[in-house]
């Protein structure tokens, strides 16, 4: 599987779900760091009422995940990244279909753990800046039954307003681990860009049944 076994899957949904209400633009401040720490602040109690609001179905909070990946995670830059080296070489038709291909991957592995949610919360800590661009907002997923999970949320300022372009759990970062996942496989004889997007259809197909 593609999907690394480095990251729990609920912990990483708690983490996703928490940006699914903010819309872009919604966090001002006066600096990129208070900005940051704003855009993840303004949604974690919001994430937590959602998971555990029993009124909706799983399929509406599968929506909801969907909208907000799309709102808050800077997802064609997620893209690029993770693609690596390969993403100068490949064309531009595998460079459009992978994005699409990415983005659907993202949301059908984790969206269809929503049900799994058990009671954990989101504490969010201050930012440390990265850069002229990007701050590190540091938070961690206290659980009921357990010690709490280091997450890291990295943060970039766009024309769009902030956006998140990774997720770092207890120092293993979401995107370079997909980045190592997706160069295995693309680096296999006879594979390739399109190989790997013919894989990562596989994934999202069997997700999905």
């Amino acid at each position: 599987m593609l999907m690394s076994k480095k990251f729990p899957v609920l912990l990483m949904l708690v983490a996703f779900a928490a940006a699914a209400f903010v819309q872009p633009g919604q966090a001002l401040a006066d600096s990129k760091e208070q900005a940051a720490v704003a855009l993840i602040k303004n949604i974690g109690d919001e994430a937590v009422k959602t998971l555990a609001d029993n009124s909706l179905s799983e399929a509406q909070k599968q929506q909801r995940f969907e909208q907000f990946l799309d709102s808050s995670f800077d997802m064609k830059l997620i893209g690029r990244f993770v693609l690596g080296q390969y993403w100068r070489t490949a064309t531009d038709a595998q460079k459009a279909e992978f994005q699409t291909v990415f983005r659907d991957f993202m949301v059908t592995s984790y969206s269809q753990k929503i049900g799994s949610y058990s009671g954990e919360n989101l504490k969010i800590g201050d930012a440390t800046s990265l850069n002229d661009k990007e701050s590190l907002v540091h938070s961690q997923i206290v659980r009921p039954n357990g010690p709490p999970i280091k997450l890291d949320w990295r943060v970039r300022k766009t024309d769009s307003g902030e956006k998140i372009v990774d997720v770092i759990i207890e120092g293993i970062s979401m995107a370079q681990t997909h980045r190592s996942e997706f160069a295995s496989v693309i680096s296999q004889p006879g594979v390739g860009v399109e190989g790997l997007i013919t894989k990562l259809k596989d994934q999202i197909k069997t997700a999905s049944k």
